[in-house]
């Protein structure tokens, strides 16, 4: 499986489990998960980015 098949496997999974909580990832967060998972931005990066939503 290629990489970017793992990263969209992993965020519909984390996508169901949310919302079975009731809880939904925004496109703008979605894609901000798949940046970080792609090593397009690093973890301080993301924490930032985070924390400024």
């Amino acid at each position: 499986m290629k990489k970017e098949e793992r990263i969209n496997k992993a965020v519909r999974s984390a996508k169901a489990s949310l919302a079975i909580e009731g809880m939904h990832l925004s496109d703008k967060e979605e894609s901000l998960i798949k940046q970080r998972l792609n090593g397009d931005i690093s973890e301080n990066e993301f924490k930032k980015k985070v924390m400024d939503y």
